[in-house]
């Protein structure tokens, strides 16, 4: 028997295995992500739409009022793929989720909650950022940079902050007035979805338009 034929059978079981448990580990979060943001929204109506088999979904939901509409994605690391994970792993990738809430009520202006690494990454995309005014404000381990853009958005983002349940995960938090719309960007974890989305949802109503 040639000496190489045993590695390559090993490492074909290896990625038989691998892409299963991987299939396995991702559907669960796929599923938990899911669940979680569905007790939290309660839509009327919802449609996911798969992206790349395992690695993810895009999601729309119908929402009660005063919102309306709500669209998602939540996209997975290829935890099926025995021989590119550990490149991911040395890229530093992670699941990542992201989530728009859009309402008919007319919101009090522009704010940002964003985590401060992950700040130093995209503050040259954000819009106006060289007129609003800024704050930092450390949770635990990590600092968060706080952006408005009217006064009376400052004690809001504090609260919401102050409020805010797993705040590890979180990378990006935003009150958008043009587009009446809330962002949140986070990492998923099981229960830290329910945690970080329910007790930022809860506050949404700060920033209603008196």
């Amino acid at each position: 028997m040639n000496w190489y034929i045993l590695p390559l059978t090993l490492l074909a079981l290896y990625a038989v295995f691998s892409y299963f448990r991987g299939m396995k580990k991702n559907k669960w979060i796929a599923g938990f992500i899911a669940s979680e943001t569905e007790a939290i929204l309660k839509p009327k109506d919802k449609e996911y739409v798969n992206i790349g088999g395992a690695i993810g979904y895009n999601f729309t939901y119908t929402l009660q009022e005063p919102y309306t509409n709500a669209k998602g994605t939540f996209a997975l690391i290829p935890r099926q793929s025995a021989f590119y994970m550990p490149v991911v792993f040395l890229l530093g990738g992670k699941d990542r989720y992201y989530l728009t809430i859009f309402t008919a009520k007319k919101l009090a202006g522009e704010g940002h909650i964003i985590e401060e690494r992950y700040f130093k990454k995209i503050s040259q995309t954000i819009t106006g950022i060289e007129k609003m005014k800024q704050d930092r404000i450390q949770r635990g381990k990590r600092t968060f940079v706080l952006l408005w853009d009217a006064p009376k958005l400052e004690e809001k983002l504090h609260k919401v902050l102050d409020n805010a349940e797993d705040t590890d995960l979180l990378k990006h938090f935003c009150v958008y007035r043009d587009n009446s719309n809330f962002y949140v960007f986070m990492e998923p974890r099981r229960h830290g979805i329910e945690a970080l989305i329910g007790s930022l949802y809860k506050n949404f109503s700060l920033f209603w338009e008196k």
